[in-house]
């Protein structure tokens, strides 16, 4: 099942003037060159010399003329993009959609269609995944979200090398051919986490620490644990324990047993990189160890609000799932009509939220 996004477009040009107003036509003209040279100029992938583009494009920069992409793109085909996506964290997968959605509103003037297709992250392998990719040849980019396969990522390398621009959404896949990954910056998050646990725990003799993170398939929490280790050592907390509840809340509750039932032992506070911390959160409410564990968590979804009101939940990371999704979109649009380069990796600033700002976070 997906949904098919159609955008409209406009029929205008718009100018950019200062001083006088000059037209496609008149720059035509004054150059000696027919309109469709000129509109070919803005093209870095149109069959022009260097020497007329150039001489165009100067003139057309002295003369403060800026053509506008959605009617140069009146002449040339659509643009094709698709999301692949895993329907399992349906808080970011909403927030990915209603970003990219944003987006194509934001660039209704422009020649592109999207389309989002959920897979099944438990029923995934790099067969399938290759024989889905054949029927998307038509495309010249994919978002993709979820692969971190050896195999996936040789299909979706193959994938790229056919011309098809591929961008990252929420964790970076080094291995990966892309062009760009849109995601939050886990190095940033877990410095500011080991941060605001050691200000917690300033005037305690006991600063004992837990980390748990999301599946460490992922690059994204891989560098989580490796940064919050280093931030943790600078900010002399005692790291007693590090899990991989691989974003999965049935491993967690296990996990917790464990943990709380060795020799009794509570952590002074816990950090967790998943989004899935809903047991967590309930675990240390319904056990009474709120007044007695830091507890910083992941994203700010309507269950885990009441934890956060609460106390149970002293600080939460707001990673902005609609902006990594939006993001990725118009840059990637905006990369293939030739309009802007982009860097490689693309990331809003990690926020923290608390009780006392949490209001600015909800509706």
């Amino acid at each position: 099942m997906y949904i098919t996004v159609k955008q409209p477009v406009a029929l205008q040009e718009v100018r950019l003037h200062q001083m006088k107003k000059i037209t496609m036509i008149e720059i035509a003209e004054e150059l000696g060159v027919s309109k469709s040279t000129v509109s070919r100029a803005f093209d870095p992938s149109s069959n022009i010399s260097n020497e007329v583009r150039n001489r165009i494009l100067e003139y057309a920069k002295e003369k403060n003329y800026v053509l506008n992409r959605a009617a140069s793109r009146l002449s040339m085909r659509e643009i094709n993009i698709g999301m692949l996506y895993p329907d399992m964290y349906s808080y970011a997968t909403n927030e990915f959609i209603r970003g990219i959605k944003d987006g194509s509103r934001e660039l209704f003037d422009l020649k592109v269609n999207i389309d989002f297709y959920p897979y099944d992250r438990s029923d995934m392998n790099a067969e399938k995944l290759s024989s889905f990719l054949s029927g998307l040849k038509n495309f010249d980019g994919l978002i993709v979200n979820g692969f971190t396969g050896h195999d996936e990522i040789a299909v979706l390398n193959r994938y790229s090398e056919s011309g098809i621009k591929l961008a990252v959404l929420q964790s970076d896949v080094p291995e990966l051919n892309k062009l760009f990954a849109s995601c939050h910056d886990p190095a940033l998050s877990s410095a500011m986490a080991a941060e605001f646990i050691s200000n917690c725990l300033f005037f305690s003799e006991s600063k004992n620490v837990v980390l748990f993170t999301g599946d460490r398939n992922s690059e994204l929490h891989r560098i989580a644990e490796k940064c919050f280790l280093e931030a943790a050592a600078k900010n002399r907390l005692n790291v007693t324990g590090s899990f991989d509840m691989k974003d999965s809340p049935d491993i967690l509750g296990e996990q917790l047993e464990q943990l709380y039932g060795r020799d009794g032992e509570k952590p002074d506070a816990i950090y967790i990189t998943s989004g899935e911390s809903l047991p967590l959160c309930r675990y240390i409410s319904e056990n009474g160890f709120s007044d007695s564990t830091v507890l910083v968590t992941f994203d700010v979804y309507p269950e885990i609000i009441g934890y956060i009101s609460s106390g149970t939940v002293n600080a939460t990371f707001y990673q902005n799932h609609y902006k990594q999704g939006k993001n990725a979109f118009t840059n990637l649009v905006r990369y293939l009509i030739g309009q802007s380069d982009v860097d490689s990796f693309v990331s809003p600033v990690p926020e923290i939220v608390m009780r006392s700002n949490l209001r600015f976070y909800t509706n």
